[in-house]
């Protein structure tokens, strides 16, 4: 029997950010209803779930997509923390920040710049 695209959804999101994850997911669940199920069950039960990238450059590509976005600092610490997780180092998403810069300007650069200074923060043992 094939899992369901809510049990994939959720152990991507433990695989990725562990209780940080099912935090997000509870606050989303009070955002609007079945919010929190949009998140599980399509972003990390479908998109995650496919094959053909790994774990660590899903978080490269989204990483860079939200910089690029720009005021979603929420989401890029999410996923900084994610792809730390999944196996990226501090230098790494140090460097994905700067390659943005040509593409989207130093202001997004150096908010992403700060936010990841942020995450590496909050991973140390206090």
């Amino acid at each position: 029997m094939t899992q369901s695209k809510h049990t994939k959804g959720l152990e991507n999101i433990e695989s990725l950010y562990g209780e940080m994850g099912a935090n997000g997911l509870k606050t989303n669940a009070k955002l609007a209803p079945k919010f929190d199920e949009y998140i599980c069950d399509f972003a990390y039960g479908d998109i995650y779930s496919r094959q053909s990238l790994s774990l660590l450059q899903k978080q490269i590509v989204t990483i860079s997509s939200l910089i690029t976005q720009g005021c979603v600092p929420k989401e890029l610490k999410m996923h900084i923390h994610g792809g730390l997780n999944a196996g990226l180092t501090e230098e790494q998403i140090l460097d994905i920040c700067v390659h943005c810069l040509p593409y989207v300007g130093f202001p997004r650069v150096t908010n992403a710049l700060e936010i990841a200074h942020q995450a590496f923060e909050e991973r140390k043992p206090k």
